[in-house]
């Protein structure tokens, strides 16, 4: 009867479950350090994306940061309510809302921005270059849809 012991090395991770405690230590971390500006992590993205685009729709956020929209909605009340995003007609479509950061969303994404910067020279710093080249890759077609 081969039974295993006690003592015995845990079964090795998978490559999803080693992905999944990555982004969780990653997010864990940045939540922590993101608290004292009042924000989650993924609101944080949503800060972030509007900063870089000058102004999204719900879909292209959605699409962008892959939130479903109810949880998008609530996010984007709470981020309007804190004064740091607000809502206009898309000047195309106006049946399209697009969100825009106000001035005090712009400053808080770029404090924001710093926390994140500090972060990535942290885990920058746990790879050789030629490491973090390949990890970068890897990760970029980790992150594509699985279906394709």
């Amino acid at each position: 009867m081969d039974r295993r012991s006690d003592t015995a090395d845990p079964a090795p991770e998978t490559l999803t479950e080693l992905i999944l405690r990555a982004s969780a230590q990653v997010s864990s971390t940045l939540g922590i350090r993101l608290k004292p500006l009042g924000l989650q992590v993924d609101e944080m993205r949503v800060l972030h994306a509007l900063s870089a685009a000058g102004g999204l729709s719900m879909t292209e956020l959605s699409d962008a940061l892959v939130i479903g929209g109810p949880t998008l909605t609530r996010m984007a009340d709470r981020l309007v309510s804190e004064n740091l995003v607000y809502r206009a007609p898309d000047p195309h479509d106006r049946r399209r809302v697009r969100l825009h950061l106000t001035d005090t969303g712009e400053a808080c994404a770029a404090e924001a921005a710093e926390i994140v910067a500090d972060i990535q020279q942290m885990l920058t710093a746990r790879f050789a270059e030629l490491d973090l080249d390949d990890l970068s890759s890897a990760l970029a077609r980790t992150a594509s849809p699985l279906d394709d």
